[in-house]
């Protein structure tokens, strides 16, 4: 518990960001595979769009409805 922060405990701190990080884009990208592009209801659109865009879906990236 000292008042100091080793490089070893920075790199650990970034490994597992990055980790998180990689664990939330591949959960969003399957999630956003599965499901439709729109929704009615507009909470849900809008929380699709926000998934759409967190797992990058661009490109040749498609939702369920899409092919």
């Amino acid at each position: 518990m000292g008042a100091f922060v080793t490089i070893d405990e920075m790199l650990q701190a970034l490994w597992m960001g990055l980790a998180g990080l990689t664990c939330l884009v591949t959960l969003t990208t399957i999630i956003t595979a599965l499901t439709p592009t729109r929704w009615r209801a507009e909470p849900l659109d809008r929380l699709f769009q926000m998934l759409n865009l967190i797992a990058g879906n661009v490109g040749h990236n498609r939702n369920a409805d899409d092919r």
